[in-house]
């Protein structure tokens, strides 16, 4: 590992590790004050982390693939499949009952914040779960694969500016100025659930959302790699109505939701043409 900075050969390395149990050589990526908040919990230290992974590990087969990877400066962006398979009963599991035999998959997008070398900070978001067993056949996998045989050429990379842009041009409601920076056949996949095909189911989407709240984003943090971005959104919703079954969870006319969202966005001639959020955090304000 460098001084400063990781590599994709570097994360690769670890997630190596992770996967063959190695301890010692995994730990060693976390820094000794590490902040990690996952699904299963919230922790301080290298130690602790590295004592609930022993845990884990010693009653369930844990395996992570990779199907994105976002490079940054500072941070590490991660789309990762996880398939836990159970070795024993585990009723009290942080994430729910698993049995002797169980398997279980699911896609997160994990940031990592990184700072001499080592892991300062991470932070995991569910996307998805995900049937059947982890193999190279799976959809998630071939769409990995598929994004990997893009024409490097048509991996225009976007800058914070350009990205801010757009970001300025969807909270005013100004629907040529942010669509333009969709491809013609976008893809639009919220939280793993609603999957919106095209520019216009997008605008109506939106228009729908819009009528009823009033949404504001703000950009907190913002990775890019060619082909591809990532960013950490934080997104409020004030509700112009009682929205018993709005999207992001019921509402009363005046409350306000806020919401935390990993998204990934893959480029294609410096447009979106693939969108996927997973939620990290939300806090509803009646």
């Amino acid at each position: 590992m460098s001084p400063e900075a990781l590599t994709s050969e570097d994360f690769r390395r670890y997630i190596d590790a992770f996967n063959r149990n190695d301890f010692e050589t995994f730990g060693g990526y976390y820094a000794p004050q590490i902040h990690f908040q996952g699904q299963a919990g919230e922790f301080h230290s290298r130690e602790q982390v590295v004592s609930f992974y022993r845990q884990v590990k010693a009653r369930v087969r844990e395996t992570i693939g990779i199907l994105t990877l976002v490079i940054g400066a500072r941070d590490i962006v991660a789309e990762l499949e996880t398939e836990l398979h159970a070795l024993v009963d585990w009723p009290d599991f942080p994430t729910g009952p698993i049995y002797k035999g169980e398997t279980r998959r699911s896609q997160n997008f994990c940031w990592y914040e990184v700072a001499d070398g080592m892991f300062g900070r991470i932070r995991s978001a569910r996307y998805r779960s995900v049937l059947g067993a982890l193999d190279d056949n799976t959809p998630a996998l071939a769409d990995a694969a598929k994004d990997s045989r893009v024409d490097p050429t048509r991996q225009i990379a976007m800058t914070a500016e350009q990205f801010s842009s757009y970001i300025d041009a969807f909270n005013r409601d100004d629907v040529a100025a942010y669509g333009d920076y969709y491809a013609r056949d976008v893809v639009l996949v919220l939280a793993g659930k609603t999957e919106l095909r095209g520019r216009q189911a997008i605008f109506d989407f939106y228009k729908s959302v819009k009528s009823q709240t009033r949404r504001t984003i703000r950009v907190n943090k913002f990775a890019a790699a060619p082909g591809h971005i990532a960013v950490e959104l934080e997104s409020e919703f004030l509700a112009l109505q009682d929205l018993p079954e709005f999207t992001a969870g019921p509402m009363r006319r005046g409350g306000r939701i806020f919401i935390n969202t990993f998204v990934l966005y893959d480029l294609c001639d410096g447009k979106f043409s693939r969108i996927r959020s997973a939620l990290f955090h939300k806090i509803v304000k009646p």
